[in-house]
């Protein structure tokens, strides 16, 4: 694999449905930049939540002050030049221009894991669908993305990678190309030809 040198940081918040893969994709994604020699942060929502999140549920407020956490510590990390991958539903178009707004414009980048609803919901693999489906039937609010919560398809994303056509390894090149296109990365042996 080509080794890189870090230009400057940059945050990639991989939003998605649940059960979209975003933990696959961009566990993926570290393990090859990390290949690659490029210094990398990976938060998936699931781990960091319980981390930033302590004491905040579910309801369409408490996502938006989850989102603003977040934010605040990605767009704090960047600044050390390791790019940072923030795992996330992130269902409205609101919150993810919120995350753009809160980083430089040249240090942040919005990867949409594609995977229709419908698919998500057959994977289903905590059982996180069929719950909410039963407390919907029972009466509950399940303040679940893809039952009772809508997610919202992007206005603006930087990058897609849909899963019905592209593995979780085919993922890490793609993004590292994207990451060289943005002047991102370089490619260290063309760095140290040019010093």
């Amino acid at each position: 694999m080509t080794a890189y040198k870090v230009g400057r940081g940059f945050a990639m918040w991989m939003f998605g449905p649940p059960a979209a893969g975003k933990t696959t994709v961009s566990s993926a994604v570290s393990k090859y930049l990390e290949g690659c020699d490029v210094p990398v942060v990976l938060f998936d929502g699931d781990i960091t939540r319980k981390i930033v999140g302590e004491g905040i549920g579910h309801s369409q407020e408490d996502r938006v002050l989850l989102t603003r956490r977040y934010a605040a510590l990605t767009s704090y990390l960047v600044q050390s030049k390791v790019i940072v991958i923030l795992a996330a539903i992130n269902h409205t178009n609101a919150q993810r221009q919120f995350a753009r707004e809160a980083h430089p414009a040249d240090q942040f980048g919005l990867v949409w894991v594609r995977t229709p609803v419908d698919i998500c919901k057959q994977r289903d693999p905590k059982g996180l669908y069929a719950k909410a489906e039963k407390m919907l039937a029972g009466g509950e609010a399940a303040n679940v993305v893809g039952v009772d919560i809508d997610f919202e398809e992007p206005d603006v994303f930087d990058l897609a990678v849909d899963t019905g056509s592209v593995t979780p390894d085919q993922a890490g090149p793609m993004v590292a190309e994207f990451l060289l296109g943005k002047g991102v990365l370089v490619d260290a042996k063309a760095a140290r030809g040019a010093s």
